[in-house]
Formats: C-alpha cells, structure tokens, sequence
C-alpha cells in the first residue's frame, strides 16, 4: 500500500493547478461578460445598419442577432436584398448542417435556414422534412417553414403529418395554421380523405375559419360520423395488410371521438342556430347530444329552457343539464321564475332535489327573499339546498351578514335541517362564526393538533440494522480473516495499527471513487450544458406560444405555516411567462394564517367546485376563488403532509403536466418556459422534468420577483449555496445525460398529471400503497421510471438547467440538520422499497448504474466516511499517520472535493451568470473552506438520519423560516 512521495507532491501540485485554473477560469468568465454586452449591443447597433444599408455580413453570430432582433419586431423579415457572399456561404453551411448525425446540429440548421428565409433555404427545407426520421428535428424544420412562410410549403408540411405519432401531429398542424387562409384550396382538394391526420387538420382548420365550404364539412362530419369512421377503420385495416402504414387501428376510436367533440364544440359555439335542432339534441350518439344541449342554451328562448328542463331527470347528462340550465339563467334572470314554478309544481323528490342544484347558485337571492311575501318558497328551496349538501355560499353569508331578522330564520332553518341531518355538522363547527354555531347550540371545533409522524417499517428497521452492522464489521472480520495467525499470537497492538492503516487508505479509496464518479457527471453536465444552451437560443418565442406547442400547466404549491412567504410566492406565480397554465395552493392545515393572508390578499371566496377525486386524500375542507382571478385556486384541507397536499391538488388539477412547487419558493418569469421547452426536444415520452434550485436567502425580492440575485449573509446558507450548486450541476444533469436521473427536487419539478394518476400519485398511508415516505419527489420519479421500464416503452426524465426556482434554505443548525436528517431516511426508505430495481438488468442503466450509485454512495457511504474519520484521528493519536497516509487522504478527500465544487460552479456560471463578481468570489471560498468541516459535519448528520430509523420517532421536523422581505 506504500506510495512514492515524490509521486504524491506531483499529484497535489497537479491538481493545485487545476484548482487554480478552475477559480481563474470562473473569474475570467465573469469579467468576458461584462465586455460581452457591450460588444453585443455595439453588434446589434451595426447589424441594424448594415440591414438598412444593404451590407449585411452574414456569420452564425449575426444570424443569431436576427433572431432577437425579429422577436422584438425591429426586423419584420430578410429581405433578398440583403443576400450578400457572407450570408449565401452561411446559408450553404447550414444546408449540410440539415443531414448531419448530430440531432442539435440539424436543429440550430432548421432554426438558421428559418430566420435566412431565402428561397434555397426553404427548399432545402422542405426535402429535409421528407427525408427526417426524428420527430423532435421535424418540428424545428417545421417551425422554420412556417416562419418562412411559402404557400408552396404546405403541400409538403400537409404530407409530412402521414403515418406520425400524435405528439409531432398536433404540433405540426399548429405550424400549419398559421398560414390562414392559405390552406383553404388545400382543404378543398382534401375534404374526402380517409387519413385520419388529415381529417385533423380539416377539422381544426375549419374550427378557425368560418365560411360555407367549412360549415358544410363540419355538418356533414357530425351528421354522418359513424359511416365516415367505418370508412376510415376499413381503409386503416387495408393499408396495414398492404404495410404501408403502422398506425394501430385500436387507437383510431380514441382519435375520431376526440375529433367528433372538437366538431361538435365548434358546431354549438358558431353555428348553433342549426345544431340545436331535434335530431342533435335526441341524438344516440353522447357527444353529439351534449354539445346539442349547449346549443340550445345559446338562445334567450323559453322553449329551449322548457325543453331542457325536460332532460333535467336524465342522469346520463345530469351535470351537463345543471350547467347549460344555469347559464341560461345567469344570462336570463327571467327564466329563475320559471324554474321556480317548476319547484313548487314538481312532486317527484329526486327531479326537486335537481332543480334545487340549479337553484343553489341563486343561494343568497332566496336567503335574502326570506323577509318578503313570498318566503315560503324561498324556504323551501333552501332547505332542499341543504340537502343536497350546497352550503358554502350560506357559510359565507352567515358570516359577513348584519340583518338580524335574516340571521334568525335562516339559523332556524339550518337547526331543522341539524335535527333531521347532522353530516354538515362538522362543516358549520369548523367554520362558522363563533356567535352563529353558539345560536345553532354547537360548539367550535377544534382539530387535534397531533404532530405527523413517519411511521416506521418493521422490516426497513432490520434490513437498516443488518446494513448498519455489516458496514461496521466488514472491514474489520475481512482484516482479521486476512491476518489470522495476528490473532493467534495475540500480536493486537500491531493488528490494530494494521488495520487503522488499511482503513485509512481504503478511506482515501473510497474518496478518490466518489470524486471521480463527481467529475464524470461534470463533464456530461458540461455537455447537456451546451446542447440545452444552444437549443434554447434557437428556439422562437412565437414557435413556443402556439397552441399546443408546449403542454398546459398546473402549478400546485403545498403550504403548510408559510404565512410570512406566501403572499410573495403567489404573486411571482401569477406573473409568470407561459400560455397556458393555472395555480393551485393548496393549505395543508397551516395553524398559523396561511389561508387567512390568501384570502385577504386575493378576495377570495369560498365556492363549490367539482373536481374528479382520483387520489386518496385527507379531507378538502374548502376550495376558495376570485372570479376576477381565474388562472388560482386554493384548496384548504386536513393536514396530511406535503404528498398528500400534492394528491389533492392533481385532484382539483386541469391541465396536461402539473408542476410541483414549495409554496415558500419563487420561480423566474421564463422557468417554466425553459423546463417545459425541453419537452420539443424529445420524440419521446418525457414524464417527468426538473429545475435548478438556488436559495433566495441574501436576493432582493419585489413583488414576487427577484429583482437583485445575493448571495447569503449567513454562513450556513452559504455552503448550501454551493452545495446546491454541486448537485444540480455535477449531479441531476449528469445523470440526465445518460437517462438515468432519479430524483427532481420537490421544490421544482414537472409531472405528466395522467401518468401519476396511473401509479397512484404520491405515496401516502391513504393512497394505492397505503405507505408515507419523506422523500416524495425522488420516490416519484423512481416509480415513473420503473413503470416505463416495466412497460418497455421509451422515455426520457429531463432537466433544465437554465429553469430556476429560488427558495428559502435553513440558516440555523438545528433546522437544517432535522432536512438532513429527512432526506436521508427518505433515501433509505426509497431504495428499500424499489430494490427489485438494484442491479436489474430490466431496468436498464437505472437498475444497473443509478440505483447501486445511491446504494453505495449516498446511502451507506455516510457509514464507511464516518469510520475513515474516526480512524484518522486514531492514527493520529497511535501516531501512525505517517506523510503518504496523510497527502493521500488530504488528495482524496479536500483536493478532489475543491476541483468538484469549482467545475460545478465554472458550469453554473459560464452559459447564466448568476452572481456579480464579489459574490462570485466569495463562493469561491466557500467552495474550499466546506471541505474542511461543513462536508463532514453534513456526512455525519446523514449517518444519524440512518440511525434514527432504527431508534427515533422518524418524524418530519421542523425548519424555521425567516420568510422573504420585500
């Protein structure tokens, strides 16, 4: 084991070089681009000119300014004037870059080509889309015709959605119209295709354009459906015998009935004088039915409300029924009298409690009638309210009214229904006012505060034990096998140092391994680094608004007692720079004012809103909106944890993905922009994605947005500061390079919603496990994995490295070591739970790579690290720490250590510049003096979360925060 001297002082000035490089490289870089915008801007000035004057030098950089320079519309489009030798050599360049082997290559070609917009660029084009077998690089080519914008390119962009996979199709059509009215002689040549693509397209097309010819096709689709998707199935089955396509048949009833639904909306939102006839609203067929009945809302028309109120029995349309006859009602109050004489009339008990659902959005008008002549029916039908369980907006009355005539018969009113019916008991309890459940003869009710415990495993608890005890009595039986005839001569002292010895070297081993792994991952991080970059910058701003070019959101943000970050945290959410999204904040049984700050702030109001319960969850005790904010909710519910939080709101979800978030973090504008991007990158599935994760302790916040980037005052957040760096940079990106990323922090992260329904969403002890876990966000994405990997189907979980959240991290010891402490039970428990995946074969680099990483180095790495420390301080004590021992460990463990925090941090810093100069600087620092000590002390807190499996209570822990000043 001895190893020469000479040979170690070597390696240490070595890689002093390179820590050294490292730090000036990083400097360097910061000050590169302050210069950089200047000489940008300087760029930007000359290429304006030079567009005006008919010079334009045409380079790669230059094009990229085009690019900028289009999205902020000071350039409309390249004029063939401007085609200097420069340009026209660029645009051969880019041609050949359209058949290269790498995918972004093609892609930054398709994007160049697109903004050069020359008649060669677009045929070029065109023969690229023909012959691309890869539907993430079709997209881009697809995009830059469409920038183009040649109606010859239709043709061939109209082909290219043959035989594709739905993902590139609604994308591609989305492209296509974009063109207008240009697609109208195309439609008309098409109308009687059998290619269900096709018929996409026409149907869209005429969603958008309203004329005879598209009138009449949408007819005759509705009216003559099941004969055309006969046609449409035969037609599929010959040409599967005849192989000239691989489109599945059995997908084609999904397909068409989705198309017959975007048929029918269209039909009874713009032509619904013709759709709400007899033979539509008596149709056999659901879809067609439905959509009828919206149509015949369309008009003030007492005999389509009597004809509608004819259907208010059917139970195959009973909500749709309630729906269309309520907002007859809002748009017409005259037709309320006529519901009401219905009421009164209506003898059959099931068609009553129907009519009083309607009438329940009508519910403080009939309170407020109970002081007139009339209040006998008002009566009546409140109480039929009341029995349907709609008593929310009567809460909300009750508790804000100051008619004391009206308080009393309507508490006389809830206090008969009590005799009769005491399910909503706990309702009125929990929240009304105090005075109002003292005249109701309740009393106020008080939830048990009980703390959430993790409940422990008996058999995780034995395996963790046999783990424990084998990683301590390895090396030493291994040492004392080895040295037998020690032992029989009692030779202990010599054994001893033996062994501390070995230890100390199988410790620096160990080290050296680990780091080694740290710097592979940097350097595929590096990669992803670049490829995302590039990738993003040549992405249009317009190409990522188009409908269905990037997937709808929901954000969910569990809050448990973030009254001093919540208000902040919603408004950055609400101001975020994305099409399509919604939020969802959902109160996990905050007991501080959590719920009380979002109801002040926002105007909330406490309403009844259906949602399909997928999940198991704790109870939702109320869903509360602002009609004026119709992109938030917030769902207050029991406490249950953040898993459960998190079930309930992909519950009251809408949206394709849902984006997982902690209510105390604030996401850039563009984050999800950027994370959700990365989604047109792959042709395939992407179930999950993830973002970076910096503390906001130390930044400037100003209404939800983080207006000046700090680093933290606090020494503790400091480290974590770079510690966070570390793992997003050299590890989550890494992994992701290989397809084998494994854990999406909980704090930022992007989920397909129908997939997580699919394996029962989060674990919690009241969901499809009935199993709690505190590692939720890692958890879920091994489940995601092992379930494609089960399902042979191909997949990617994805991160971005530009997507930024930023968060509050703990500043006092005590907090932060009760998160280690979780994060490492929950690794424990993670990987006891998908052991089946360990060193499977069947779950490719996963099951072969990823998941023994984690055993061996995150989960009982903390055992043989802690060991190795104790046996240096022993052989210092034995003085048996000779030079080689101590530059090897000092190599291994801070050396290796240094160069990894810096690459990681020369990696965060070189595409976004996160921090000024002085900052950066002392990160730099930092990024050294955590190897000796904080690393440690972080390794020895991860040992004792192991520990506490087997001994403590295995609680959640609290973190205490300071919140962020605005």
């Amino acid at each position: 084991m001895n190893l020469n001297v000479n040979g170690l002082i070597i390696l240490v000035i070595v890689l002093l070089y390179i820590s050294f490089y490292l730090m000036m490289r990083t400097i360097i870089n910061k000050y590169s681009s302050l210069d950089d915008k200047y000489v940008r801007n300087n760029r930007r000035l000359a290429l304006v000119l030079s567009l005006v004057n008919h010079t334009f030098k045409g380079s790669l950089d230059n094009l990229r300014e085009v690019k900028n320079l289009k999205e902020n519309l000071i350039l409309d489009q390249m004029d063939e004037r401007f085609r200097s030798e420069d340009l026209m050599r660029v645009e051969k360049h880019e041609i050949k870059k359209l058949y290269a082997r790498n995918r972004t290559r093609r892609k930054e070609a398709c994007a160049y080509l697109g903004l050069i917009g020359s008649e060669i660029a677009r045929l070029a084009l065109e023969e690229a889309l023909g012959n691309e077998r890869d539907y993430s690089v079709r997209i881009y080519i697809s995009n830059a015709l469409t920038d183009i914008r040649h109606n010859e390119s239709l043709d061939f962009m109209i082909l290219a959605l043959l035989d594709t996979h739905k993902w590139y199709r609604e994308k591609a059509i989305s492209n296509i119209l974009e063109y207008g009215n240009a697609i109208h002689p195309h439609f008309m040549k098409l109308k009687e295709s059998h290619d269900v693509e096709i018929v996409e397209l026409l149907i869209k097309y005429s969603s958008e354009n309203f004329n005879d010819d598209t009138k009449a096709f949408l007819f005759h689709f509705a009216n003559d459906f099941d004969s055309i998707k006969h046609r449409m199935t035969l037609y599929y089955k010959i040409k599967n015998q005849k192989k000239e396509t691989s489109y599945k048949v059995q997908y084609l009833d999904a397909d068409m009935n989705a198309l017959l639904s975007k048929v029918c909306r269209v039909l009874s939102d713009f032509y619904y004088t013709d759709f709400d006839k007899i033979e539509y609203y008596t149709h056999d067929n659901y879809i067609i039915q439905k959509n009828a009945f919206w149509a015949l809302s369309k008009r003030n028309s007492t005999e389509h409300f009597k004809i509608l109120l004819g259907f208010l029995n059917d139970k195959t349309h009973e909500k749709t029924i309630v729906s269309v006859v309520t907002r007859m009602i809002e748009t017409n109050p005259r037709f309320l009298y006529v519901l009401e004489t219905l009421f009164e009339e209506e003898s059959n008990e099931e068609m009553s409690s129907r009519i009083a659902q309607v009438l329940s959005n009508k519910i403080e008008y009939y309170i407020l009638k109970l002081n007139t002549k009339n209040d006998y029916r008002s009566e009546k039908i409140l109480k039929e309210i009341l029995k349907n369980q709609k008593i929310n907006e009567m809460v909300g009355f009750l508790n804000v009214n100051k008619d004391l005539d009206i308080e009393n018969r309507l508490v006389g009113i809830l206090k008969e229904h009590l005799i009769s019916d005491s399910t909503m008991e706990k309702e009125f309890r929990t929240y009304l006012d105090p005075r109002i459940i003292e005249k109701l003869d309740l009393t106020l009710y008080q939830e048990k505060s009980e703390g959430r415990t993790h409940k422990r495993d008996p058999e995780l608890v034995r395996v963790v034990l046999i783990f424990t005890f084998v990683s301590i009595l390895f090396l030493p039986v291994v040492y004392i096998a080895t040295h037998f005839q020690m032992v029989q001569d009692q030779v202990w002292r010599t054994l001893l140092k033996g062994y501390v010895i070995g230890f100390n070297y199988w410790l620096a081993y160990y080290s050296i391994a680990i780091n080694l792994i740290y710097m592979s991952l940097l350097f595929l991080s590096y990669k992803n680094v670049r490829k995302q970059s590039r990738l993003w910058n040549v992405k249009n701003i317009s190409m990522m608004f188009r409908n269905k070019m990037i997937p709808s959101i929901s954000i969910i943000a569990p809050a448990y007692n973030e009254e001093k970050t919540i208000i902040a945290s919603a408004k950055s959410l609400l101001n975020l720079n994305y099409p399509d999204y919604e939020l969802i904040i959902v109160n996990d049984g905050s007991k501080d004012d959590t719920l009380y700050k979002l109801i002040t702030a926002f105007n909330l109001v406490r309403v009844d809103y259906y949602y399909k319960k997928s999940l198991s969850t704790a109870p939702i005790r109320g869903i509360y909106r602002n009609p004026s904010l119709p992109k938030m909710v917030v769902v207050d519910k029991s406490n249950g944890g953040k898993a459960d939080s998190l079930n309930a709101g992909i519950n009251v979800a809408n949206k394709t993905y849902f984006c997982g978030i902690d209510a105390d973090s604030l996401l850039e504008p563009e984050a999800l922009l950027k994370i959700a991007s990365l989604t047109l990158d792959e042709s395939v599935e992407t179930p999950a994605l993830g973002g970076n994760i910096f503390p906001i302790n130390g930044c400037r916040v100003d209404k939800g947005l983080v207006t000046d980037i700090g680093i933290p005052k606090n020494h503790l957040a400091r480290f974590q500061t770079i510690e966070y760096i570390r793992a997003f940079m050299a590890g989550r990106l890494g992994w992701q390079q290989i397809n084998s990323l494994l854990i999406i922090s909980g704090a930022f992260g992007l989920f397909r919603k129908d997939r997580i329904i699919g394996i029962g969403g989060y674990l919690t002890e009241k969901g499809k496990y009935k199993k709690d876990t505190v590692g939720e966000d890692m958890e879920l994405v091994v489940r995601i994995t092992r379930l494609m990997h089960e399902l042979k189907r191909p997949f990617k979980v994805l991160y971005a490295f530009n997507a930024n959240c930023w968060t509050e991290v703990p500043e006092d010891l005590k907090s932060l070591k009760s998160q280690r402490f979780r994060w490492h039970r929950g690794l424990i428990d993670i990987l006891y739970f998908h052991r089946k995946m360990l060193f499977n074969k069947s779950y490719g680099r996963t099951g072969m790579l990823a998941m023994p990483y984690f055993v061996i180095f995150e989960a009982i790495g903390p055992m043989f690290e802690i060991q190795g420390y104790l046996m240096v301080v022993l052989a210092a004590m034995l003085g048996i720490l000779d030079a080689n021992i101590a530059m090897l460990l000092f190599i291994s463990t801070i050396f290796m250590g240094i160069i990894v925090s810096l690459s990681a941090l020369l990696i965060a810093e070189k595409e976004t510049h996160y921090f000024n100069l002085r900052d950066l600087l002392r990160l730099i620092g930092y990024a050294v003096i955590e190897n000796f000590g904080p690393r440690q002390l972080f390794s020895f807190w991860r040992l004792r979360g192991q520990i506490n499996i087997v001994f403590g209570q295995g609680g959640w822990g609290q973190i205490k925060r300071k919140g962020v000043s605005e």
